[in-house]
């Protein structure tokens, strides 16, 4: 049928309706097409579907990581470091730094009672030093009246949060991790109030904590050993790479086994200090730092030196102390 034969017989159809009594609805201008557009294809809905779920499987993976080896040692035939090493380790750390992390990392700064204060500030500690972190926390007082005014940063949005992070450094990531976690806290709880997290186990506490995107191990372990006062040793980029030059850990372990094999080898008693130690350890030596490298090698050749004739203890800070004295 042809255009010009459709257009004859509508117009038979429309008289038709008239003189057979029916009321016939025409429309004085063509109606416009449809701008919905199609419906969504299966597979992008899917793709949807997948990008939602993407945090809870990223959490599911964070903790499956760490509950692998939350009891049982990820490489128990690797016998470093010994306990003498840590001790002889803290010993000598704490005659190089302990000015330095008293200073940097007193009781004051760190005393941090309430949980959910405790999670923002390791939130806010991710991937910098403890220098950028209490610059952006110092800005956030002045901004909001203080770090911890949830009411108002909520309120503010997040590029007023954004403005108030930069002197910190990195004030996009760290911004849309603490507006995501401030929303999914007072969501999952009604509050700003993880304050029950006190009564509950390890496994708990970390399965909580990395249940919030862009929070990881290391929050969690800060968070345990820091505010609940659980004999936990965390692990940062500096401690990972010390404990690689030192032997302390297998040269293909990752973050997360290496965490746990130090959990299990260092003492209990000297993991709060220890772990501050190392931080700025790897921050000040110049063969430990991340861009000494350069010096790493004839320190390395020394060390090796030293222990096969006995010399030193089997520790590779001593030959640090002895051969770059800071």
């Amino acid at each position: 049928m042809t255009r010009q034969t459709l257009s004859r017989s509508s117009r038979g159809m429309k008289r038709a309706a008239t003189t057979s009594g029916h009321k016939t609805i025409t429309h004085s201008k063509r109606a416009k097409p449809s701008t919905a557009g199609p419906p969504r294809p299966k597979k992008e809905a899917s793709q949807q579907a997948e990008s939602i779920g993407a945090p809870q499987k990223l959490s599911d993976a964070k903790w499956t990581a760490w509950s692998r080896h939350a009891d049982s040692p990820p490489f128990p035939s690797f016998a470093r470091p010994t306990r003498e090493e840590c001790y002889t380790a803290h010993s000598i750390l704490e005659e190089l730094h302990g000015d330095t992390v008293r200073k940097n990392f007193g009781e004051t700064d760190m005393n941090y009672p309430i949980v959910m204060d405790a999670l923002v500030v390791a939130a806010i500690s991710q991937a910098t030093s403890w220098a950028n972190a209490q610059r952006a926390m110092r800005s956030m007082h002045d901004v909001y009246g203080s770090t911890f005014a949830y009411d108002a940063i909520v309120a503010g949005g997040p590029d007023k949060l954004r403005d108030a992070l930069r002197p910190g450094g990195m004030q996009n990531r760290k911004a849309k991790i603490l507006m995501g976690l401030l929303h999914d806290v007072k969501a999952r709880h009604g509050r700003w109030d993880l304050q029950y997290l006190f009564d509950k186990t390890d496994e708990d506490v970390v399965k909580e904590v990395v249940s919030y995107w862009g929070i990881g191990l290391k929050c969690a372990h800060c968070l345990l050993s820091i505010c609940l006062h659980r004999n936990r040793f965390a692990v940062d980029t500096h401690i990972y790479r010390i404990s690689g030059l030192w032997g302390w850990r297998p040269n293909d372990a990752g973050v997360g086994d290496a965490q746990a094999h130090l959990n299990i080898c260092v003492p209990d008693d000297i993991k709060f200090e220890l772990h501050y130690q190392l931080i700025v350890h790897g921050r000040e030596c110049p063969v430990c730092r991340g861009n000494g490298s350069g010096k790493l090698a004839n320190c390395t050749n020394m060390y090796n030196h030293l222990q096969h004739n006995n010399l030193l203890e089997r520790c590779y800070i001593r030959v640090t102390r002895d051969a770059h004295p800071l």
